[in-house]
């Protein structure tokens, strides 16, 4: 297995939410983020669980690659923290 990511429709506010998106360390730096993530997006265009144009994660605020890769796909920063976890979001046509 070289990952996995979690999709969510957080109904009370409403959002998608990508969970848990992991690339074991072996297979990082290879596109398979950047791809997964292309994917996730993809199906959440598709409004499966509910029509919210906002997506939003966390990521470790140390994880540089992970946070290079989120804002490229155009997540921004949205200011809200948790512990070491800065929340990012994404609004999507």
């Amino acid at each position: 297995m070289v990952g996995y990511v979690m999709v969510i429709y957080d109904y009370d506010i409403p959002e998608y939410d990508i969970w848990h998106m992991m690339i074991d360390e072996s297979n990082q730096g290879r596109g398979y983020g950047s791809a997964a993530l292309e994917r996730v997006l993809d199906y959440i265009k598709t409004k499966p669980f509910g029509l919210s144009n906002r997506v939003a994660l966390t990521c470790n605020q140390d994880n540089s690659h992970a946070l290079n890769l989120y804002k490229s796909k155009g997540f921004t920063e949205t200011g809200a923290v948790d512990g070491d976890e800065i929340e990012l979001s994404l609004m999507m046509q």
